[in-house]
């Protein structure tokens, strides 16, 4: 079996209602859905979603990128040979994770069609099921977010992440305050700061949440300030990383570093299944928590991401935003089916993993072509 035809397009999906955190405001998801066939005419698919106002974040540069350079190097190859693939894609991606996410998870989803199997269990086999998830608030006006919390939490969500940008210490702690006080002690909450934080501002918002039973803050500081984080952790709430995590580098020097608690996984964000394996490898080596990050990412990493986590068995025990429905509201979708915040309510903040082969969803094509931004002729 070889590899015949690799496409990739920029798809871009509204949201029925702005989205807002400490980067900016989110009116839209802009990622690349790759399209992988093979010469016995199986179809697997993957996701790109590159982080939104990143040096790295046009969709459209993503997807000339793989249907480029990374195409070339991996056409009449066989799927199968996946960790030679991935280390191609990204020597020709020049190490940008965006150009290898959505072929490394086409490669998985191929080798699962053609085995009849889950992608769960060739990654690893069963560590959870069903996996618990979270609700992510935008960050609006804190009153406001306590009220979006008391309403998931009624729908069956037993955990929450507070937005909090870096505009002002004092707002950040009053989203925090205010949720955490409309919420049961027995629903976790966590704070997502999105790098907004200076390191003095960072400190100042920890301590005025430490009395908090808070279950970690969440990239307090920008990206590359690992003795910010190091500063962060010596208030005394576990720290977790997520911007700060893109390669495997990153998390050997998180590590060495000792500059967090907890890794946030993103398989979208890190390059696909192989490589978030092996930072799950790392984290446990480290004796640190995973959480499987959510990006702003369609079912398909969705999906990707509850294979992920349903394999990994350092998951286990926290609750995850990547396997969930998305948080932000995204209008459409690609596949026949998604994710929906109500089922997952009902479910009492769970979701469970497919059982077909591959990824165990259909991507509707004509949908890809509905929201392109720049199909190919």
């Amino acid at each position: 079996m070889k590899i015949e035809s690799i496409e990739a397009v920029h798809v871009r999906i509204p949201l029925d209602q702005p989205y807002e955190f400490a980067r900016g405001t989110m009116t839209s998801f802009d990622n690349v859905v790759v399209r992988m066939e093979t010469d016995e005419g199986i179809v697997g698919y993957g996701e790109s979603a590159p982080l939104f106002r990143s040096p790295t974040g046009d969709a459209s540069a993503v997807a000339e990128l793989i249907r480029g350079p990374v195409a070339q190097r991996l056409l009449g190859e066989d799927p199968f040979d996946v960790e030679a693939l991935v280390a191609r894609a990204l020597e020709a991606a020049g190490g940008n994770v965006d150009g290898v996410a959505g072929i490394d998870v086409a490669l998985w989803d191929i080798m699962g069609k053609y085995l009849g199997q889950p992608i769960y269990r060739l990654l690893g086999g069963l560590c959870q099921d069903p996996i618990p998830v979270d609700y992510t608030i935008s960050a609006v006006e804190p009153a406001e977010m306590a009220q979006v919390a008391v309403k998931v939490h009624k729908q069956g969500f037993q955990g929450v992440v507070v937005k909090v940008t870096g505009e002002s210490v004092e707002k950040g702690i009053e989203r925090v305050r205010q949720v955490r006080s409309a919420l049961p002690n027995h629903c976790t909450v966590r704070a997502d700061c999105n790098g907004g934080f200076a390191q003095d501002d960072a400190l100042e918002f920890l301590k005025g949440i430490a009395d908090l039973d808070i279950e970690f803050v969440e990239q307090p500081v920008p990206a590359k300030d690992f003795d910010g984080l190091k500063r962060c952790r010596q208030i005394g709430i576990p720290i977790s990383v997520d911007e700060s995590l893109i390669t495997l580098r990153d998390a050997l020097t998180l590590v060495s570093e000792k500059a967090c608690d907890i890794l946030n996984i993103k398989v979208p964000r890190v390059g696909g299944f192989l490589l978030a394996k092996r930072m799950a490898a790392i984290a446990d080596a480290a004796d640190l928590a995973v959480v499987v990050g959510g990006r702003t990412a369609f079912e398909i990493s969705r999906a990707a991401s509850r294979h992920f986590a349903a394999s990994t068995c350092g998951t286990r025990g926290r609750k995850h935003e990547g396997p969930g429905p998305a948080s932000q509201a995204l209008s459409d979708d690609v596949v026949t089916r998604r994710t929906t915040r109500e089922e997952t309510g009902k479910a009492g903040g769970h979701v469970r993993v497919e059982r077909g082969p591959g990824l165990g969803i259909k991507v509707l094509w004509d949908k890809v072509r509905r929201y392109a931004v720049d199909l190919p002729s």
